[in-house]
């Protein structure tokens, strides 16, 4: 008699635990995805990091347009603004790579108690 009642209660044990499988997992994806995302746009920041550091002279060089062979002089003002605006730049795209990375980071600690749940549902004991 009670044979028959401890296979219902394993029975329901692994129902429960296998439902609770497919909703961590299915957790965990996205949280994967949402990662992923997050690392293809710090890779996107990256490059615009790389590609503005290459500018011609180092970082902090702007080219105001074509070079001029007419012996014109670049205006002071106009040359000191874009540098500064070249800075600034540089400055906003180093703070995006750094907000991204944290946000990765969060998404890592976020994902491992799932981790740790699935593997304690899925290695025998």
């Amino acid at each position: 008699m009670l044979l028959p009642l401890l296979f219902v209660s394993f029975g329901s044990l692994a129902a429960g635990n296998e439902a609770e499988l497919q909703r961590l997992q299915s957790a965990l994806s996205l949280l994967n995805q949402e990662q992923q995302a997050v690392y293809q746009q710090f890779q996107m920041v990256q490059e615009l990091r790389r590609a503005s550091a290459q500018g011609v002279g180092g970082p902090y060089t702007t080219q105001l347009g074509p070079p001029r062979n007419t012996g014109e002089v670049p205006n002071y003002t106009d040359v000191v603004e874009a540098q500064k605006n070249q800075i600034r730049r540089n400055d906003d795209l180093a703070q995006q790579a750094e907000a991204l990375y944290v946000k990765y980071s969060e998404i890592e600690d976020r994902k491992k108690p799932l981790q740790q749940r699935i593997y304690d549902l899925t290695i025998p004991k």
